[in-house]
């Protein structure tokens, strides 16, 4: 996107700068009251709620800006005369938290419009937008879907939509009606740009997109009208009546009867928050339509050039690290970012990129990030990228390239996702040792590798994590599921290994060198906690319980307390929650089968990308985030398809 390049862009980012900032002038300007300056006496800001607005409380107080004590926080629940106005302060302990009034479903209208702004900055198809029958059905389809879903979530929404009657029609047409609006534009802003949406989808780390107050992202409204629109032109689509006549009713028929309610988190957004027959019928059918709405970009996608993606993705990581350390630093940032960026979760209150902890291990830190993990592989990814590019020669290398690219290696190591780290070596190892490089004593140079790969796993992975005897290393997941378990109360899965074990058959043998491997990785505690709560019955176990929603799995079975609210940390494990054995085995055989095939195809640099992607989500839940999601299935997409396009 190269503003200021021309007149119109000009007025477009004259229009976003007084876009973002009016509200917040605009909303108080007639009130008498004045702000004071903050202290322990809160008296004064409990009295006058939605009189003061945020900029002449911040012009008083400017500490708050950069004080790291000091949190600024949205409060969705609110009139929206109260938009951009203070509706209290709190003091827990030694921290302020500053309460700014927003509004719901003003947000939805109001952070639409910035961000189509934002997109109208891509250069747009000369081809004029063709409207019919089926784009009128598709967008109505759309919108039925996501006011469906607010109704379906009442538990969360209930705390986010001011006097909002959930059993009144009026309340529910106004509601379609605002959705409907944000259909439209998602929709016009995609379709009409869907010839270059695929080399800015690294932007989605930057800007994901989740509305303030709901649980569903801007993007994602018009990818399931896009979707919509395939499914309804494509009649061959098999796997889709699979999908839709047969999982759907065997994970409806699963969920009969039961309600478990679980906070998203950092994963709002792009999870239902409670697993119920109607959410796991909904969320099942958007999920599968937003993959549509991706195919439909990825095949009318003329030419994939990877120079720009490489370059986008640059870009992102760059701005991605300057707004995460600002928004670490300073809470004025810190909220403006989550609101403009449509983040799933504030950034990281720590600015110390590199901290360690009591024990003196290193930190991840995740700037602005939902995940430390899922950036990290990002940052992999972007130099995996470029390396591929260098040694191909689809890119020549520059000296003024290297502070670049050491800035997003920071990024990497400020993530301390070390696996990422290890799989972009191994994925550049893999590629020399297929390239015809010319490289004196080649034998040599890749034994050298070879051995540099092993002394990096054994630093990576810790000496001091070898000394440990074999037995203990296979029982590790199993030991940490007993730990977490609660009485008797003991899950399905966890009392089947527990039995496979003193049985000692061959499925606690595979499951032994599972535990080993999760315990280098450092993910036994994590995959313990899972098999602790994971409680299906066969039919779960074989075929899933539903796409995206975790309310059963953080609801069936009550477990020792966390410290956190801890994720399965890998996707697959993820999967085999969402769509059962059978179909995760189906799934990785006939990928893998493919990739297979298109090794030997030297044009399509995707095949070492979609290796890195797979080695990471064995041990991450990058695919429970919409901006990986999209990435990864873009790249598994393009890796096992036998495409022109690819240069």
């Amino acid at each position: 996107m190269s503003l200021l390049s021309n007149k119109n862009d000009q007025v477009k980012l004259l229009l976003l700068v007084v876009l973002i900032l009016s509200p917040w002038f605009v909303f108080g300007i007639n009130s008498d009251v004045g702000p004071e300056k903050i202290t322990s006496d809160l008296r004064f800001y409990e009295i006058n709620t939605c009189e003061i607005s945020i900029i002449s409380f911040l012009i008083e107080n400017p500490n708050v800006i950069y004080q790291d004590h000091y949190k600024i926080r949205f409060n969705n629940y609110s009139s929206m005369k109260c938009f951009g106005l203070l509706t209290g302060v709190d003091q827990i302990n030694h921290e302020f938290y500053i309460s700014v009034g927003t509004n719901s479903f003003l947000n939805l209208i109001y952070q639409t419009l910035i961000w189509s702004l934002v997109l109208s900055f891509i250069k747009k198809k000369q081809e004029l937008l063709k409207f019919s029958f089926i784009s009128f059905i598709s967008l109505m389809v759309s919108s039925g879907l996501i006011t469906a879903i607010i109704y379906i979530e009442e538990r969360f929404y209930v705390k986010n939509l001011y006097f909002h009657d959930f059993y009144s029609l009026r309340y529910l047409t106004q509601v379609w009606i605002s959705v409907f609006f944000v259909t439209i534009l998602s929709y016009y802003f995609l379709t009409t740009r869907e010839n270059k949406l695929v080399n800015y989808l690294p932007y989605l780390y930057l800007l994901i997109g989740v509305y303030s107050g709901m649980n569903f992202n801007f993007f994602s409204i018009g990818l399931i009208t896009l979707g919509t629109i395939r499914f309804l032109n494509e009649k061959k689509l098999w796997i889709n009546k699979y999908y839709l006549i047969i999982l759907l009713f065997i994970w409806v028929n699963n969920a009969y009867q039961k309600e478990f309610y679980v906070n998203p988190d950092k994963l709002r957004g792009f999870t239902s928050s409670i697993f119920t027959e109607l959410s796991v019928l909904v969320y099942g059918i958007i999920i599968t339509l937003i993959i549509n709405g991706l195919f439909y970009i990825f095949s009318t996608y003329k030419n994939i050039d990877m120079n720009k993606y490489l370059y986008n993705s640059v870009i992102t990581g760059l701005l991605v690290l300057i707004f995460g350390y600002l928004s670490s630093s300073m809470p004025f940032f810190n909220f403006f970012n989550y609101y403009y960026f449509g983040l799933n979760k504030y950034g990281i209150n720590r600015s110390n990129i590199f901290g360690l902890n009591e024990w003196g291990e290193r930190l991840a830190w995740r700037g602005l990030f939902p995940s430390a993990e899922t950036i990290g592989e990002f940052f992999a990814l972007t130099l995996l990228v470029y390396g591929i590019l260098l040694v191909k020669k689809k890119i020549d290398f520059k000296i003024s390239n290297i502070p670049l690219f050491l800035i997003l290696f920071i990024g990497l190591l400020s993530s301390n996702n070390r696996a990422a780290l290890l799989a972009m070596l191994l994925c550049l190892f893999l590629l020399i040792t297929r390239e015809n490089l010319n490289i004196k004593n080649s034998n040599f140079v890749k034994y050298s590798i070879i051995v540099v790969l092993i002394i990096v796993f054994v630093l990576l992975i810790g000496i001091n994590n070898f000394i440990y005897p074999m037995n203990y290393l296979q029982d590790s997941i199993l030991s940490d599921g007993k730990y977490y378990s609660l009485g008797n109360d003991t899950s399905t899965s966890l009392n089947y290994l527990i039995e496979s074990k003193q049985n000692n058959n061959i499925v606690y043998s595979i499951f032994g060198l599972i535990s080993i491997a999760g315990f280098f990785v450092n993910r036994s505690e994590l995959w313990g906690i899972f098999f602790a709560r994971f409680d299906p019955v066969l039919q779960e176990f074989i075929f899933g319980s539903g796409l995206y929603n975790l309310g059963q799995l953080y609801g069936e079975i009550k477990i020792n307390p966390t410290y956190s609210f801890l994720l399965p940390h890998s996707s697959l494990l993820s999967y085999l929650l969402f769509i059962g054995l059978l179909n995760v085995v189906a799934i990785v055989v006939i990928i893998s089968i493919k990739l297979f095939i298109n090794r030997n195809r030297n044009d399509n640099i995707f095949i070492y990308l979609a290796f890195f992607v797979f080695l990471n989500i064995l041990k991450s839940d990058s695919l429970l985030y919409f901006s990986s999601f999209v990435n990864y299935l873009f790249i598994f997409y393009f890796a096992i398809k036998k495409d022109k396009r690819l240069v």
